[in-house]
């Protein structure tokens, strides 16, 4: 099997368990079982199934399947979350977390599409521009206008938390 070919010959040593990709054009995989720290980039897309700490950049789509574990900021064209990512997103034009994300952190978007049983804490700012700093929905209003919020904590020590 070439790399980046998803065609599986006869002399394939492909796992026939291998959970499949959802679409045909990925050029990069990172699999179970890697671990990768720093900044990535790619020109193409990428799927990743493995794990992740540092910083994503993908000039087109990223796919973080439902064994990829990401700590790290992302920025991309298209994004579609299946496992867990914590950090900041950037995605150019949609945004997919499906039902089994867990996803932490902000997300600055075009477009967003949230399944049912998908678990996402942080803030969503939806057709903002890009080069605008990273400032979420809470930070924009201070917890005194916002109806119904207090200063005091659920323990009642003030802490706010």
């Amino acid at each position: 099997m070439r790399f980046g070919d998803r065609s599986k010959g006869k002399d394939s040593t492909a796992s026939q368990d291998a959970t499949p990709i959802p679409w045909g054009s990925s050029e990069t995989f990172i699999d179970r079982g890697c671990e990768l720290v720093g900044e990535l980039r790619f020109a193409e897309d990428v799927r990743i199934e493995g794990r992740i700490e540092g910083d994503i950049r993908a000039a087109k789509a990223v796919v973080v399947g439902e064994a990829g574990d990401l700590q790290a900021n992302i920025e991309a064209e298209t994004l579609e979350v299946f496992g867990s990512v914590e950090g900041d997103i950037r995605v150019v034009r949609r945004t997919t977390l499906h039902k089994s994300a867990r996803v932490t952190g902000e997300i600055h978007t075009a477009g967003i599409v949230v399944e049912e049983g998908a678990r996402f804490k942080g803030c969503i700012v939806i057709g903002a521009d890009q080069d605008e700093p990273a400032r979420g929905l809470q930070a924009e209003r201070p917890a005194a206008e916002v109806p119904g919020a207090t200063d005091a904590s659920p323990a009642g020590d003030g802490s706010g938390l």
